[in-house]
Order: C-alpha cells, then structure tokens, then sequence
C-alpha cells in the first residue's frame, strides 16, 4: 500500500518490512524493544546504562549512525531510523551484533 498526501508518497510496505528487518535482528540478538506501530524509527534499550557512551561506541567503532535516548527524553534508549535503504540496514547489523555480545545480551 502507498498513501499519497499532499504529493509526497509514503512507501508503507517497505517501511513495515524495515521495520520488521530490524526488530527480527535486534530481539534476536537480545536487545530489549518494543516493536513500532507507526513509525520510522525504533528506540532498543541500551545494553549499558549510559546510552551516549553507547552510542559512541557504536559510531566509532562500528560506523552505525544512532541518537542516544536522552535526545528524545529516554534515556538508557537508543534510536534507529529505518527509512533508509535495504544495504544501510543490513549493514548496520554487525556492529549492533558485536555489541550486543560484548555486553551479554541473550
């Protein structure tokens, strides 16, 4: 389905199908997270308290682009925005992985 407003088209079926990319690998690899009803993005809990070290570690070291929670009043969240490309996504993936077994998520 596409929703047109105003011009501007909304690919909701890939966005549902980032969406469930994402939430599939995150619960998978243990991350805590609630699946979005109708959004862009997806706010996992962080595996460590301070979410902007997280997400430093995460950008350095791992060249995944993510916000720390507190950015949007949660913090210990993350944000990930998945209206982006099948290839971003995936690429993502192994850095959110590494870090996940770095601190004993599942």
């Amino acid at each position: 389905m596409v929703r047109h407003i105003q011009d501007v088209t909304i690919p909701v079926a890939e966005y549902q199908r980032h969406r469930d990319f994402i939430y599939d690998n995150l619960v998978r690899m243990g991350y805590q997270v609630n699946k979005p009803q109708g959004a862009f993005y997806i706010f996992p809990k962080c595996p460590i308290e301070d979410d902007v070290a997280f997400i430093h570690e995460l950008q350095q070291e791992h060249h995944v682009l993510a916000v720390p929670g507190i950015a949007f009043g949660t913090p210990g969240c993350f944000r990930l925005v998945y209206c982006t490309d099948d290839r971003t996504l995936e690429c993502s993936m192994p850095g959110l992985e590494a870090l996940a077994k770095k601190y004993g998520l599942k």
